[in-house]
């Protein structure tokens, strides 16, 4: 009987596959016996399919079938790529991808079509063009058989052979580093209480994208060994994992792969230990059109995520829970999935998701306790179509970041306010005119006009994840700014907010994981939707600011410096452990540029002063073994740079939100160094400023 069906899962569709028999039924008995056509149930088609390379010049064709087998989301997708022959060398170019979003499925009991209209991605202008996939049925312990493809545009139709090349959708590789004394995410036992029934006897990391129809390769490359000095490795800063990754992700590449690195360390922070940051997504992207290399790395801090209180996470089993939980967390950000309440399709806080938050969870009674009451150790069904169907550089590590939904009607987001005001409100200050080159700061404010004391996030950031920061460009386009990282934080980090009182943050915009901002002169409106729960985001009120054009030579020069990447990046994070040689170039800038842009030349110094003042961990092999290692702080650049600073700050070359950001710049150098008196005028000596770095 034949059946015609899209989103229907038949009983056959359902069967386990090879492996889940194998060793268990003599087949060959079975057969001899003609019971085959009985006991053997047929093999799942879906997988990926792709054709030959060409022995010329011609296309290559990849193709997604799902439509049945696990969890299936009735889709075919594919890429298509170009081969050229050109003297004796071969090249393969990528060209684009594709999807069939409602297909046609008929099965019988000889073969399996899929039929559809094909949306190829990025070009709506496309249209008209179908896709015919045949696949022959057999029975599960027999080869698998290819698929022939048809691509049909304008009556014209080309046909491909397309051997099965994977049971999966995709393919990708996680190379893991940890330091010592720590653990790999470990494979755990998910059925300890409270869970629920159905579960599988084990859970890691692979087995969990395995399940999501991800050929996930997990690669345990290195443990970091600690040095003999105190603290070295111990806590770790977001620009030493970044440099991290860059000098020790053995695959590591500014290009499109299937490779991502994590690494899992004691303790994350800047300079001291934070107890409510778990988890962090990392990665500095591109500056050019089609060179955003993003969402590369993540990393957990262990000692953090087993302190969490409560009865929940009291034993050794369940702290390995949520170890395990975080990590496929961060590597879920890594293939480009919001959290489950901020996504475009669907977004839920009552998600069972991995990219749910056990402590936002909604769902049944809410809470912790409900949470891994319900969660069934799986992505959700809009996340398996985005990981196993969305557009190839949408997924890719180091393609394109999170592009969302249109944003434009959250930059003025109606909201009603109650009679005599609301309680809780948002605020954002920051400059009305800046330099071009000049790095703009605005200072976010939560404010209680209420009666009662109300709790706020600590880190009121878009690197928490609290702070939504919307971007209308000069030309009207309407950009997120997106950080270069990405911390998972602990609900229990919190401030109490006073009736009358405020908590503020400073947040820097002109540096994001996607390139420079506000950097084209012209006027730019921001503002800010701040997250206190699931289902409750603030607006602050909108902010101005324009961008001056340049009216000499120098401001062009200098704007072309900050806009570098490896300049960009050290003026981010302040400072960076690859390229130390950095320092000399800023402060020769700041000597230079000083009166082209009193403010830019301000901001060098801080970042130099911060970086000069902090003693950074790096990895080197040291006797064939990789060993954290500490490069010594440089204090009397650290406080000449500084003293600079407050110099400037006493001249007013920068602006109140902008002066902020410089005196918190100051005082973690301070904190980094253990010296309060860093900078200070009583520490000046003659003829420091410029020790080695």
């Amino acid at each position: 009987m034949d059946h015609d069906h899209a989103g229907t899962e038949t009983l056959e569709d359902a069967s386990p596959d090879t492996r889940a028999l194998d060793g268990l039924v003599d087949v060959d008995l079975v057969r001899r016996l003609g019971l085959d056509q009985i006991l053997l149930p047929r093999r799942a088609v879906s997988g990926t399919y792709r054709s030959a390379t060409p022995r010329g010049s011609g296309k290559i064709l990849e193709v997604r079938v799902d439509v049945d087998g696990s969890r299936p989301q009735q889709r075919v997708s594919g890429d298509v790529w170009s081969h050229v022959r050109f003297l004796w060398f071969d090249f393969t170019y990528y060209v684009e991808s594709f999807v069939v979003e409602n297909p046609v499925v008929t099965t019988t009991t000889a073969d399996v079509v899929v039929r559809g209209t094909i949306a190829v991605y990025g070009k709506p202008g496309r249209t008209g063009e179908t896709l015919h996939v045949h696949v022959p049925r057999v029975r599960i312990f027999s080869p698998a058989p290819p698929a022939c493809v048809r691509w049909t545009v304008r009556g014209v139709t080309d046909v491909y052979a397309c051997p099965k090349i994977s049971d999966y959708f995709r393919t990708a590789t996680l190379e893991v580093d940890r330091l010592q004394g720590t653990t790999f995410p470990p494979q755990i036992n998910p059925t300890i209480a409270p869970s629920p029934t159905g579960l599988p006897a084990t859970v890691s990391v692979r087995e969990v994208f395995q399940r999501s129809g991800i050929d996930l390769t997990v690669t345990h490359d290195d443990v970091l060994t600690d040095t003999d000095s105190d603290d070295a490795g111990t806590n770790w800063s977001e620009v030493e994992l970044h440099d991290l990754m860059e000098t020790r992700f053995d695959s590591f590449a500014n290009t499109l792969q299937w490779r991502m690195y994590g690494v899992v360390v004691p303790r994350f922070g800047n300079p001291g230990y934070s107890s409510g940051y778990y988890g962090v997504m990392f990665d500095w992207g591109g500056y050019q059109s089609g060179d955003t290399f993003l969402r590369q790395g993540c990393a957990i801090a262990e000692d953090a995520i087993r302190g969490r209180a409560g009865t929940l996470y009291d034993t050794a089993a369940e702290e390995d829970r949520l170890l395990l939980q975080t990590f496929v967390h961060e590597v879920g950000h890594t293939w480009n999935l919001p959290h489950s309440w901020q996504r475009t399709d669907a977004p839920s806080s009552a998600s069972t998701s991995f990219m749910n938050y056990p402590w936002g969870y909604t769902g049944g009674t809410g809470g912790e306790t409900a949470f891994w009451t319900d969660f069934a150790w799986r992505f959700d069904d809009v996340e398996l179509v985005w990981m196993r169907h969305a557009d190839r550089n949408d997924v890719i590590f180091g393609g394109r970041d999170w592009i969302g939904s249109n944003l434009s009607h959250l930059l003025d987001p109606a909201m009603e306010v109650p009679d005599g005001g609301a309680p809780v409100r948002v605020e954002l200050n920051g400059p009305a005119l800046v330099d071009m080159a000049q790095p703009v700061h605005v200072t976010v404010s939560v404010v209680n006009d209420g009666p009662e004391p109300i709790e706020v996030p600590r880190d009121l950031s878009p690197e928490a994840g609290t702070l939504l920061v919307l971007v209308e460009r000069p030309d009207g386009e309407v950009v997120e700014h997106r950080a270069p990282v990405h911390r998972t934080v602990a609900p229990e980090d919190t401030v109490t907010v006073e009736p009358g009182t405020r908590h503020e943050a400073s947040v820097l915009l002109s540096f994001a994981a996607t390139g420079p901002q506000l950097v084209e002169p012209g006027q730019y409106r921001v503002r800010a939707l701040l997250t206190l729960g699931p289902d409750v985001a603030l607006p602050s009120n909108p902010l101005r600011i324009r961008v001056a054009h340049p009216t000499e030579r120098a401001e062009e020069e200098l704007t072309e410096l900050v806009t570098r990447r490896d300049v960009a990046q050290f003026l981010y994070f302040g400072g960076s452990v690859r390229r130390p040689d950095l320092a000399d170039v800023l402060l020769e800038a700041a000597d230079r540029f000083e009166k082209a842009s009193p403010a830019t030349a301000v901001e060098l110094r801080a970042a130099v002063g911060l970086h000069a003042a902090r003693a950074a961990k790096t990895v080197d092999v040291v006797r064939g073994e990789r060993r954290v290692v500490t490069r010594a702080a440089d204090l009397d650049t650290a406080s000449a740079q500084l003293r600079a600073v407050e110099d400037g700050l006493r001249r007013k070359a920068v602006g109140p939100a902008a002066a902020d950001a410089l005196r918190e710049r100051i005082a973690t150098a301070r904190a980094v160094a253990g010296a309060e008196s860093l900078g200070r005028p009583q520490a000046a000596k003659r003829g420091e400023g410029r020790g080695t770095r």
